[in-house]
């Protein structure tokens, strides 16, 4: 029986990762805790995380909120 070769991330999966990435990178960066950073940019913490597991659910002023407290343009968390 022959091996299959492993699957490709499909490019949007790939995306969404690179941007996941980003994001938990620069939240990192910002270091306060997850819970601090949700009140300053006004969501709940399992809304962040759910978020960070799907970029693209993430609204464009909690990105920039983000950003904004890294001291980056939004284009560092968008990729």
């Amino acid at each position: 029986m022959a091996k299959q070769a492993p699957r490709k991330p499909s490019p949007a999966r790939r995306r969404d990762a690179l941007m996941s990435g980003e994001v938990e990178k620069w939240i990192r960066v910002i270091g306060i805790p997850k819970a601090e950073l949700c009140q300053q940019i006004g969501i709940g913490l399992s809304t962040l995380n759910e978020h960070i597991n799907d970029p693209g659910e993430f609204r464009i002023k909690h990105l920039r909120a983000i950003a904004d407290l890294a001291g980056v343009d939004i284009s560092q968390l968008v990729t």
